[in-house]
């Protein structure tokens, strides 16, 4: 990584970890291993001062190698797609929850609109939190609204409270970005409330 040491004080700063007295207002550019950091013990006293500033640019290598990334900072959509035929792949978790509806009549909660999908998905796992079941209902999550498009997993059971798995399709579903592709969780009755969980592989 590229550091640039600078002297904010009104008197020379002699910096012995680099052999070199910097003049008021004056920096110096290096450039060290992120491990270095902890073993310059003079620019650490001279920033304890309050004499000097640093600031530190991570290199290429650095930045690509993730270390430097904090917590949180990388998002689902930051997942690396794979090639269908590859066989490793990391995987993203998708939840929508939705209150209860008046009930009486199927309707659908959209989970992305038309048209904006974020990425390329297979389904490879569903499953629901049923915390107001009514009898006899049931969820299916599809690419189109109204029970259109492709069938990405379903039925999962809401006649009962509590968590219930998807149990088809028999083979994994595909969701891919376009004109008429979004996601949608079509409830055969409205009345139904809880979260839809799908475990996806994001593909190339």
């Amino acid at each position: 990584m590229q550091l640039v040491v600078t002297n904010i004080s009104s008197d020379p700063v002699y910096l012995r970890d680099f052999y070199k007295e910097l003049a008021a207002g004056e920096s110096i550019t290096t450039t060290r291993d992120a491990s270095d950091l902890s073993t310059l013990q003079g620019l650490i006293e001279a920033l304890d001062a309050g004499t000097v500033t640093v600031s530190v640019t991570p290199s290429a290598a650095e930045v690509a190698s993730g270390f430097l990334t904090p917590p949180q900072a990388v998002q689902a959509q930051d997942m690396a797609p794979v090639a269908a035929a590859d066989i490793a792949a990391g995987l993203v978790i998708l939840r929508a929850d939705f209150a209860a509806g008046v009930g009486g009549a199927p309707d659908d909660v959209q989970v992305y609109a038309v048209d904006s999908l974020p990425f390329k998905f297979r389904v490879v796992m569903a499953w629901g939190l049923v915390s107001t079941a009514v009898v006899g209902s049931t969820l299916n999550v599809y690419t189109q609204a109204a029970g259109a498009g492709t069938l990405l997993a379903g039925p999962i059971a809401s006649a009962l409270v509590g968590s219930h798995p998807a149990t088809g399709p028999n083979a994994s579903a595909l969701a891919v970005p376009g004109a008429t592709e979004g996601l949608f969780v079509r409830r055969s009755d409205s009345g139904v409330a809880g979260e839809v969980f799908l475990l996806v592989r994001r593909e190339s």
